[in-house]
């Protein structure tokens, strides 16, 4: 911030500026022919107006900036993803490849299921009409009910 004498010495320079401005544009309007003096003066208001109005919104700008942002217009943290939803989306993929792919069910799935239901787990059936699609959902559905029911 700009100390008192700056203050003081500028507003004193600003002033000087003005009365020349002042008495130079005088002259120039005295000296003009008088059918352009009111175009003449109506560019000039247009020119203040302009200015004022630019200085205007720099300086609303500025104290804008000055301030920091509210903790309302902060946008909200994304909620963390839970792991429950991590573990649903893995066995859904799971199912849905194991039912679009004969290969994917064979290395993936059904290790998995024996693995926790027991070697005594009977295997599904192939599709005959497609084979390389992996077992049915209803299939899937009956094998992972089975292998729920076993300790």
């Amino acid at each position: 911030m700009p100390s008192r004498a700056e203050r003081s010495r500028r507003l004193l320079a600003h002033g000087i500026a003005a009365a020349l401005l002042i008495l130079a544009a005088l002259v120039a309007y005295l000296t003009m022919a008088p059918s352009w003096r009111p175009l003449v003066v109506r560019l000039v208001c247009t020119a203040i107006v302009v200015v004022s109005c630019v200085r205007a919104i720099r300086s609303v700008r500025r104290a804008i900036e000055e301030h920091p942002p509210s903790a309302l217009d902060v946008p909200r943290p994304a909620p963390p993803a839970s792991e429950r939803d991590e573990a649903y989306r893995r066995l859904r993929d799971d199912l849905v490849f194991s039912h679009r792919s004969q290969q994917y069910f064979d290395a993936i799935l059904w290790p998995r299921l024996v693995e926790l239901a027991g070697d005594t787990l009977p295997r599904p059936r192939e599709r005959r009409r497609t084979r390389r699609r992996g077992p049915s959902l209803e299939a899937l559905e009956a094998l992972i009910a089975e292998a729920e029911k076993r300790p």
